[in-house]
C-alpha cells in the first residue's frame, strides 16, 4: 500500500501496483512527502512535479545539479529531444543524430500531461479552487472548450459538470520518509545510557504501545499531521503538548521546524554546592559563591552569546527574571512563525509555561 492525498487534501491508502514507478529519479529538495518529479516526456533534460514545479539540469555538467524554473501562472521554454539513426546509402552507420525542437509551455500544461488521464474533446483546464497559480495536480480537471466558457462567466460551477477526473499516480517516498522518523524515535526510546550519538535528555523517553505494535500507526498520524516550514528540517516534538512523562504519544506528539524545537529545550542543570538533589537550582539559575548571589544567564534566539541577568538574593527571584525573559522570547520567536505554521500550534506556544524544574 501508498500513501497518497485525495482531492481534499486527506490521507489515504492505494495499492502500490497501481502507481507508476519512476523511471529517472532526482534528487532534488521536495515540497512534502507526496511531491514526485518526473522526467517531461520527450525531454532529457526537464521534470515537472505532481505540485506544478519544473527543474532542469541543462547547465549540470554531470547532471546532478538542477534549476528551477518559474511557478505559478507563468510560460516558459523547454526542448524536446529526438534521436535518428543516421544512414548512407540506406545503412546505419551507428551514428546518431539529435534534433531539438523548442517548445512553449507552462507548468499546467506539464503537469496535465504528466499526471491527469486523457479525455476526448477536453482540452482546456480548469483549476478548482479559482487560483491559476496553484497547479496541484488534483486541482486541476480538463474541461471542454465551452465549459471552459461557462466556467470563465460563472454560468456553473465545475462540481455542476459532474465530470469524471482520474489522475496518475506516481510511487513516493513518503511511507519511507516516516519509517526513518519512526527508526530515529524508536533508538532515541530505547538503551541510550551507553549511546554516544543519543543525548542523556532522552535517557527517560519511551514510545507508546500503540505505535510499537503498529509502526503504520505512526506513519499515518505522521503523514497527516506534517507540514513545511521555508526549507527547515522538521522534527517530532513530544514536548509542547506533552505531561512531562517524556512519551511519544499521539496525543502529546506534533511536529515542529527545527527553530521552534529547540526553544523547547531545557539548559543543563546547575548546583548551588555540590552535584546534589537537594542543591538543583532553578531553570536557567547559577550561584555566584564569590558573591553569594543568584542570578540566571539568557542567550537569546539569534544571537551568539549568553548573557548574564540580574543577581538576586534568592533562586526564586532569578528564576523569575529568567521565566520572564524566557517566555518573551519564545512569543517574538513564534510570532515570525505564525503564518507557517497550524493554528493550534501557534496558539500552545503562547501558553507556555516556562517552570522552574
Amino acid at each position: 500500500m501508498q500513501f497518497i492525498l485525495n482531492e481534499n487534501q486527506e490521507l489515504i491508502e492505494i495499492p502500490k501496483e497501481k502507481c507508476v514507478p519512476v523511471e529517472y529519479p532526482i534528487k532534488y529538495k521536495l515540497k512534502n512527502a507526496f511531491e514526485v518529479f518526473v522526467r517531461v516526456d520527450g525531454t532529457e533534460n526537464y521534470w515537472i512535479s505532481n505540485y506544478g514545479r519544473c527543474v532542469n539540469n541543462l547547465k549540470s555538467k554531470d547532471g546532478t545539479k538542477f534549476y528551477a524554473h518559474k511557478e505559478g501562472k507563468c510560460h516558459f521554454t523547454i526542448y524536446d529531444i529526438e534521436r535518428h539513426a543516421v544512414k548512407v546509402r540506406g545503412k546505419l552507420t551507428g551514428e546518431v543524430q539529435v534534433n531539438k525542437y523548442k517548445r512553449e509551455t507552462s507548468p499546467e500544461d506539464l503537469v496535465v500531461d504528466t499526471f491527469l488521464v486523457k479525455y476526448k474533446g477536453r482540452f482546456k483546464v480548469w483549476h478548482k479552487d479559482g487560483d491559476e497559480s496553484n497547479n496541484w495536480y488534483k486541482n486541476l480537471l480538463t474541461v471542454s472548450t465551452k465549459d471552459y466558457a461557462d466556467l470563465k462567466a460563472g454560468k456553473i460551477t465545475w462540481q455542476e459538470l459532474n465530470l469524471e477526473q482520474e489522475y496518475i499516480e506516481y510511487e513516493n517516498k513518503a511511507s519511507a520518509e516516516a519509517y526513518k522518523v519512526y527508526d530515529g524515535i524508536k533508538a532515541r526510546c530505547g538503551d541510550t545510557v551507553d549511546n554516544d550519538n543519543i543525548g542523556s535528555c532522552y535517557d527517560k523517553s519511551v514510545m507508546w504501545q500503540g505505535w510499537l505494535d503498529d509502526p503504520r500507526a505512526f506513519v499515518k498520524w505522521y503523514l497527516e499531521h506534517y507540514y513545511e516550514c521555508d526549507g527547515e528540517s522538521m522534527a517530532v516534538d513530544k514536548d509542547l503538548f506533552g505531561d512531562g512523562s517524556g512519551i511519544y504519544h499521539p496525543n502529546f506528539c506534533c511536529i515542529l521546524p527545527q527553530g521552534l524545537n529547540n526553544l523547547l529545550v531545557n539548559s543543563k542543570k546547575h548546583y548551588k554546592e555540590g552535584e546534589t538533589p537537594e542543591n538543583v537550582l532553578p531553570l536557567g539559575v547559577r550561584y555566584n559563591d564569590k558573591k553569594g548571589k543568584f542570578y540566571a544567564e539568557m542567550q537569546f534566539t539569534g544571537t551568539e552569546r549568553t548573557i548574564p541577568l540580574s543577581e538576586w538574593d534568592t533562586p526564586e527571584e532569578a528564576f523569575a527574571e529568567y521565566k520572564m525573559m524566557k517566555q518573551a522570547d519564545i512569543c517574538l520567536v513564534v510570532a515570525k512563525y505564525k503564518e507557517n505554521i497550524p493554528d493550534y500550534i501557534y496558539d500552545r506556544f503562547l501558553k507556555v509555561e516556562v517552570k522552574p524544574y
